[in-house]
């Protein structure tokens, strides 16, 4: 069943009641104080783009006040932008590099959790608006790669996304032709689900809605349009299984 919700960030950088400052403090800090906004805002334009291991260990210092959670041996690396960081979990040994972004806008859902030992390449988005992103223990977020979501979505542990993956966490309703489609709520299917052990081609879009079963395998380049199965071989676009990993193995 498809879920109407309001847009995020758009609705409130177009709020004529707010002021400049109010519309930047709302999106980076969410409803968090003044003190907060200040340790934000000191912690993430001193510390952020400092480079090398002074700057992962800095941020491994003073970080930590600004996260909802923040486990032992975290390491983020320079410029990764940071948004609303009281809805974001990080679990022990997680590793951010450089130029990625986690936005965990909104005040419903759980926002971003990070579980334990996962890797997220750089220049990878992880966004959520009034949601639930979820990366299970150990997996592995190849580089520039956009998961987003208005509902929940979940990548499982061990899972491997190469460069370039893109979960499509929400749409647009597009009913209103008075009314232009970036003005008009998003939609939610309640998000895509990857299983455990999965690996993601270069390049694969998983669209809202969509699960993929435990260790199934989807082609790069492919567009996954329906549920995919365990064990699975996809590819193409739209993604059609074209056999199981298990076949040619004795049964167990």
């Amino acid at each position: 069943m498809t879920e109407m919700k309001t847009v995020g960030t758009q609705s409130v950088l177009n709020d004529p009641n707010k002021s400049a400052f109010d519309k930047y403090r709302k999106v980076v800090t969410g409803d968090k104080g003044l003190g907060y906004f200040i340790a934000y805002e000191l912690f993430t334009m001193v510390l952020g783009p400092m480079p090398g291991a002074l700057g992962i260990v800095l941020r491994q210092i003073f970080y930590p006040y600004l996260f909802r959670g923040f486990g032992k041996g975290v390491a983020i690396g320079r410029n990764v932008a940071i948004r609303n960081p009281q809805r974001i979990s990080l679990g022990r040994g997680v590793i951010i590099e450089e130029n990625c972004t986690m936005d965990a806008k909104g005040n419903e859902g759980q926002g971003i959790i990070i579980d334990d030992h996962v890797f997220v390449g750089k220049g990878s988005i992880l966004s959520t608006t009034d949601g639930t992103v979820e990366i299970c223990e150990g997996a592995n977020i190849g580089s520039n790669c956009r998961i987003g979501t208005v509902g929940h979505t979940k990548v499982g542990k061990k899972a491997l996304l190469a460069a370039y993956c893109y979960l499509v966490g929400a749409g647009h309703e597009h009913d209103d032709l008075e009314t232009p489609i970036l003005d008009q709520p998003n939609t939610s299917e309640g998000g895509v689900t990857i299983g455990d052990g999965c690996w993601l081609g270069a390049r694969t879009t998983v669209m809202d809605g969509i699960s993929i079963g435990n260790d199934a395998m989807i082609g790069a380049h492919s567009l996954v349009t329906k549920h995919v199965e365990a064990f699975a071989i996809a590819v193409g676009t739209p993604a059609k299984t074209i056999r199981s990993r298990k076949d040619g193995h004795a049964s167990a």
